[in-house]
């Protein structure tokens, strides 16, 4: 079957092959709009001639012509992670809308995965890279700087790289609203579980839980039980069940997966939230208001974040010198941290 070229669309469209590769090059604005300097009506007429035909962008031949992919690279750290699907799929969106396709890799908390992945898109010649850093992957990081490819780093920070885009959660904020939401329901041992991984969204929400406690003269209560995602299944069950033995009255848990965990214990042991154990979970579920009673919870914003990173990646393509956005959480109410 003959490939269909940009010439047979211009010929059909009956307009030049000028004008088809401004429209089939053009990006789009945050309504989906063309921008390129063709009249509306001729520019539909171009795209419509080039569905029906067929015509599928030579991308190889436009990237060098350009020196631009039009392409973007995303690596989170696990993209069936609940949080990093839902905000990938706000990426993807955002991308397609200016213009830009976009690979996935993920990086399972590896540096060297991470380092695989980034070599990978980087060998497709991709214009930029969204990242969500692993612990030890600045230095991977640093190297796509040497090579003038511009970086958003998402969800997680590294503070001593310079250079890149940052869109972050304020993560401290978000550990003191949830720990301050409980110690104002009246409850005085209210402790921690976080994951042992040495990235900066989990440091900064322990450090808001500490900087509440603190606020309230109960820094010397303050504990945080760390586990890793391999042990976090066997370990949230002991740490819930010791819990309990010392009297712990409610526990701040900053990500879903050990929001999930610690609802799976408490159903196990026919223990009911908030009066076996109160609680503030993290990130959004429809599991929050299907459980006996309904879970306050700390709420990020995924299209926020997704669309935000996106933009400014997209803007440091274009030159622009990168930023540091810091978004804010929001608390939503449900009965697991009603009062004592």
């Amino acid at each position: 079957m003959k490939r269909i070229t940009i010439r047979d669309v211009a010929r059909e469209a009956n307009v030049s092959v000028t004008l088809v590769s401004f429209v089939m090059n053009a990006k789009r604005d945050s309504d989906g709009n063309l921008i390129c300097p063709v009249n509306a009506d001729t520019a539909k007429r171009v795209l419509e001639v080039a569905s029906r035909l067929g015509y599928k962008r030579n991308f190889a031949a436009a990237s060098l012509r350009s020196g631009r992919s039009n392409t973007i690279a995303v690596i989170p750290n696990d993209i069936s992670n609940k949080f990093f699907a839902g905000i990938s799929r706000c990426i993807e969106d955002k991308a397609k809308s200016l213009g830009y396709n976009v690979l996935f890799a993920s990086s399972d908390e590896d540096p060297s995965r991470l380092e695989a992945a980034l070599d990978a898109v980087t060998s497709h010649n991709v214009d930029g890279i969204i990242v969500a850093p692993c612990a030890g992957g600045d230095e991977v990081i640093t190297r796509l700087l040497d090579y003038k490819i511009p970086v958003v780093l998402l969800d997680r920070d590294i503070d001593t790289l310079n250079g890149v885009g940052k869109v972050l959660l304020d993560d401290w904020e978000a550990g003191y609203l949830a720990t301050s939401e409980l110690l104002e329901k009246g409850y005085k041992k209210v402790e921690m579980i976080s994951y042992s991984l040495g990235i900066s969204s989990f440091s900064e929400r322990e450090s808001g839980y500490i900087g509440a406690m603190t606020d309230r003269s109960l820094k010397g209560k303050a504990k945080i039980h760390h586990t890793s995602y391999a042990k976090a299944v066997t370990e949230v069950e002991k740490i819930i069940l010791g819990c309990l033995d010392r009297g712990v009255e409610a526990l701040f848990l900053p990500t879903y997966s050990l929001s999930a965990q610690v609802l799976t214990v408490l159903k196990k042991h026919k223990l009911s939230t908030p009066k076996d154990l109160a609680l503030v979970c993290f990130d959004e579920s429809d599991v929050y208001s299907l459980y006996d009673t309904t879970i306050t919870h700390i709420v990020q914003p995924l299209k926020v974040l997704g669309e935000t990173s996106v933009e400014m990646l997209v803007s440091m393509i274009e030159g622009k010198a990168p930023e540091k956005i810091l978004l804010s959480p929001e608390l939503i109410r449900g009965g697991s941290s009603e009062s004592k």
